[in-house]
């Protein structure tokens, strides 16, 4: 290794070392250090060697590793819309070393190296990576097991992402690629690894090793097995089969884990084998002769099986085999007598919905734990959820049969119960857990149960169980459960119970908000945010007038449990209470007023706290989406307000500025846009906002990408407001060299394109007139040097927008072909020829859609368009264009959410995009996601460029537009195909 490259590692171990650093100055200094030198060339290479240096302090390589997995996961992937910054040279480094590596790193390293890899293989396997499996197969070895298991991690790494994917030719070409290269290594190895087991049973290390191995070997077993039956395993199945119902009744003590709370490998290697009999049992029943023979074993399995944690995966993923053959009519005598039922109820299913010991524990030890377990489940699975679906199994086979013997068990737990609450409460947790699971035929969680078991009544049920654990705040004090059950059933059937029951529980929910025990607060918490957001026949089944004599007593008891906590990461904890806040907001609308003053302080007092040291981002986002709504519905009751706002967060947005906090900066600028887009009225920019312009226009803020679509609202919201005012003091040229910036970027380009759209929109059109050269200047040498569709499709629609404005005296028509024409005569003619006339219909989104067709409809219908021969011979072409446009009723994407969904692939984009039409109602904060760049404030919501308010419906605008002049275009049209030019027409006539 040379001096340099030593250099550059010891460089690197110290920088990562002090991200580590408890001191958040250092940490941030050292974050800027490592984002700045990962630009350089070669900067992976000695990353990767710290991470192989086993002579490294531990702590850095793990943050090596991590660091190396997000520098793959933000660089490797490219496309047409993004930057690769990546060198080939480093890229062919990273392959060449990565496999290598996974080999040799500790267990704890290997799972970042892995996810690598994964993302890795996803963009270059097997096309620009076709070493990758034969370089696997080269380094298996028939002794050495920590290097088979670094080289079966590798694999089940690349190929756990096909579990997911959608069937495809491309995917089935991969996984045959795989399969020829890698089967028969795999099954010598599987075959030796079984032999080795036996040989070793004796010996405890030995066994930890080689039962990894086998846990491995079922993972990309599943892997290989996921999409289709291949012909390999078809063939071999008896013997893959008879070993894996060797390992599902395997006993050993020297292989089973010592924590009982923990699975160790063999449990993990019955619940891989679970999960591939049920693959089998779902998808090939008809090849795998063996499923009878697993049916008894699962079933005396489940009968057996300890109670401790470390078994829990092996329960769920037994008992959803079960369900899976339940299920299958095929199947049905296996289940099909009353003693069948009764016993699979009886000693599978009840034993499993008794709520664990270790549950218990974690309930008062660790309470937020509990909840997000309970709403998000756990990698092993919870008992009592695998339970409830194969109780739902049942009843889909055998409704009566299953209602009637889960009744008898119901009704047994509500005795006992009855007969002696302090000694038998779990009997009524049990029945409470088991009367959801037979009363829920259908659920979403958006919903809750949307279609309930009819020979079960919850509405009476409520009336005669539920309720009587919500009346009283001080009830259920040795069994607080009881109350968590109740607040879930209410949770569980909000679409199913009447409104007047639900308006009889929700004060009573808002009053177990200061409940003492963390999680029956915490949960009503969910309820009541759950409740606000429930719509019957369309409409919010509590509104504003419903929620206005309730939100001081809810947002005192919430803000009280915040005020309590000792640290910033306490205080951060629990998201849920926050989202809870945030929809309380909503829900009140204006009616909020009274209360703001108070909430503003809260708020600000707790963004203060968490500045600090971020920790939890869904609190961190619901916090921000708290201030938006409360702002937004504030000032739209009273806009004196905004002072209030301004003053209150000023001071702490200043101080998250100064800090660099870059997790809140991003929100920030969005709420600094919200407040200054309420002093519109005003026309002018308060002076506070002018001052901050000029230190958002430097360049180091935009460096960072989580700040640019934040930035970029905030600049819209500046030109919203004082467009004129900037333009006459000369602040536009600083905004367009951000432009010019945004638009060398393949990932930046629609947002340059947002600030071009505002600033034609809400600027003079003579101060655009001396822009629009260069402007369009760099638009005409980006689609030259590296031209994308997205790019060509914005700047179609920019075209448009300029070509609308001051429509009824051709202003923009004239002022765009102007520029043009000092770029170069007749300029125009060849780039809409070429470039823009084939992404007119590829334009998204309902009024960038109407810019369009009007825009480029006020063009050929001009004077100046017509009267020149190399442009008028462009008027058929265009009219066919913009008729193909609207005739494809297809398009339903806003072009929000096609730029962002092209960049970043993401639900979040999609989601946030969706929220166009501002549904703040319905809106599923979670659905617009939160990324650790960027997050949007779906409260926020977006400025309306649309430059032609005064057409709605865009066929009729093109009618009318073509109308006047129907004259000279009538031999174009004629020329046109059959449909267009019935459509043109057609439009026309209609004008």
């Amino acid at each position: 290794m040379s001096a340099g490259t030593a250099a550059s590692q010891e460089t690197l171990a110290s920088s990562l070392q002090q991200t580590l650093s408890a001191n958040a100055h250092e940490r941030k200094q050292a974050e800027h250090f490592l984002a700045s030198i990962e630009q350089t060339p070669h900067f992976v290479v000695p990353l990767l060697q710290l991470v192989s240096n086993q002579s490294t302090d531990a702590n850095v390589r793990f943050a090596a590793a991590l660091f190396f997995k997000n520098f793959v996961k933000r660089r490797w992937p490219q496309d047409e819309n993004t930057e690769d910054t990546l060198l080939a040279d480093d890229r062919q480094a990273v392959k060449r070393e990565i496999v290598s590596l996974m080999i040799t790193v500790p267990k704890n390293l290997q799972l970042q190296i892995g996810e690598a890899v994964s993302i890795i293989a996803e963009n270059d396997f097997p096309l620009h990576w076709p070493e990758l499996i034969s370089d696997l197969v080269s380094k298996l070895s028939a002794t050495d097991y920590h290097v088979n298991n670094g080289i079966l991690q590798t694999a089940h790494t690349v190929f756990k992402g096909w579990r997911s994917e959608f069937r495809s030719d491309q995917l089935y070409t991969k996984i045959n690629y795989v399969l020829t290269q890698f089967t028969e290594a795999y099954m010598q190895v599987f075959i030796t690894t079984d032999k080795l087991i036996d040989e070793h049973a004796g010996n405890r290390a030995a066994l930890q090793i080689l039962l990894h191995s086998l846990m491995l070997l079922c993972q990309i077993y599943y892997d290989l097995n996921c999409q289709d039956l291949p012909p390999f395993f078809e063939d071999h199945m008896a013997e893959f089969m008879q070993t894996f119902h060797k390992y599902l009744v395997y006993m050993n003590p020297n292989a089973e884990s010592d924590d009982d709370d923990v699975a160790g490998d063999l449990e993990e290697v019955k619940a891989s084998i679970c999960e591939i009999i049920e693959l089998y049992a779902q998808r090939y029943e008809e090849d795998f002769k063996q499923l009878p023979q697993f049916v008894a074993t699962v079933w005396d399995m489940l009968t057996t099986v300890g109670v401790t944690r470390k078994y829990d995966g092996v329960v769920s993923k037994g008992m959803a085999f079960l369900r899976t053959v339940v299920r299958n009519p095929r199947q049905r005598e296996l289940f099909s007598s009353s003693e069948s039922l009764k016993l699979i109820c009886e000693r599978i299913i009840i034993p499993n919905t008794v709520l664990p010991e270790s549950d218990e524990e974690l309930f008062e030890d660790d309470p937020i734990q509990f909840v997000r377990r309970d709403m998000e489940g756990s990698e092993a699975g919870s008992r009592r959820e695998a339970a409830a679906d194969l109780v739902r199994g049942l009843l889909e086979q055998f409704s009566t049969e299953t209602t009637q013997v889960m009744s008898a068990y119901i009704q047994k737990g509500l005795e006992q119960y009855a007969a002696n609450p302090a000694a038998h409460w779990r009997g009524k947790d049990v029945a409470l857990f088991m009367v959801t699971s037979v009363a829920v035929v259908a659920s979403v969680g958006s919903l809750g149960a949307t279609q309930v078991n009819e020979l079960v009544n919850v509405s009476d049920f409520f009336s005669s169980q539920i309720v009587q654990h919500l009346q009283d705040v001080n009830s259920d004090q040795q069994a607080p459960i009881l109350k968590v059950d109740a607040i879930k059933y209410v949770n569980t059937f909000r679409s199913q119970l009447p409104r007047n029951l639900l308006a009889q529980a929700l004060p009573l929910l808002g009053n177990h908000l200061g409940h003492p025990n963390p999680v029956v607060s915490t949960y009503a918490a969910i309820a009541i945010e759950r409740l606000l957001v429930l719509k019957k026949d369309g409409a919010l089944l509590f509104g504003p007038a419903d929620v206005q004599s309730l939100a001081e007593g809810m947002l005192g008891h919430i803000f009280g449990t915040l005020d309590s906590a000792d640290s910033p990461q306490k205080l951060a904890e629990n998201d849920y209470l926050m989202k809870t806040v945030m929809r309380i907001f909503l829900a009140s609308r204006t009616n909020i007023l009274p209360l703001a003053p108070a909430a503003l302080g809260k708020l600000a007092a707790i963004l203060g706290e968490v500045s600090k040291n971020p920790s939890n981002p869904k609190f961190s986002h619901f916090l921000f989406e708290a201030v938006g709504s409360l702002a937004r519905f504030s000032c739209a009751a009273d806009s004196s307000a905004i002072g209030q706002f301004e003053a209150t967060l000023f001071p702490i947005f200043q101080m998250i500025l100064q800090e660099d906090v870059a997790e809140f900066m991003p929100y920030v600028f969005q709420i600094l846009a919200q407040l200054l887009s309420v002093h519109q009225a005003s026309g002018r920019l308060p002076e506070a906002y002018v001052s901050l312009l000029p230190p958002l226009l430097q360049p180091t803020l935009w460096s960072a990408q989580g700040n640019i679509p934040a930035l970029v609202r905030l600049l819209q919201s500046y030109l919203q407001i004082g467009g004129g005012q900037l333009a006459s003091e000369g602040q536009l040229q600083p905004i367009l060299g951000v432009f010019q910036r945004l638009i060398a970027s393949k990932t930046n380009d629609h947002h340059g394109f947002n600030l071009l759209l505002a600033i034609s929109q809400f600027t003079p059109a003579e101060s655009l007139k001396q822009y629009l050269k260069a402007i369009l200047t760099l638009c005409l040498n980006r689609l030259q040097s590296s031209r994308t569709a997205k790019f060509t499709r914005n700047f179609a629609h920019y075209v448009a927008s300029v070509l609308c404005i001051d429509a009824q005296s051709e202003v923009g028509v004239n002022l765009f072909m102007d520029a043009m024409d000092s770029i170069q005569p007749n300029l125009f003619a060849t780039v809409l020829q070429n470039i823009i006339l084939e992404s007119i219909p590829s334009v998204v989104g309902r009024v960038e859609r109407k810019t369009t067709v009007v825009g480029f409809a006020l063009l050929v219908a001009s004077r100046r368009f017509q009267s020149s021969a190399g442009y008028k011979s462009l008027t058929g072409p265009v009219l066919q264009q913009l008729a193909a446009m609207l005739m494809d009723t297809t398009v339903k994407e806003t072009k929000t959410l096609a730029d962002r969904s092209i960049v970043d692939g993401s639900s979040a984009a999609v989601a946030a995009a969706a929220v166009a039409d501002e549904d703040l109602d319905s809106l599923e904060i979670e659905d617009t996601g939160y990324q650790a760049s960027f997050a949007r404030l779906a409260t926020l919501g977006d400025i309306k460029i649309d430059p032609c308010p005064q057409i709605s419906d865009p066929a009729v605008g093109l009618g009318q537009i073509l109308k006047p002049v129907q004259a000279q275009l009538g031999d174009a049209v004629q020329h046109l195909p059959a449909e267009a030019r019935q459509f043109i027409s057609q439009a026309i006539t209609r004008a």
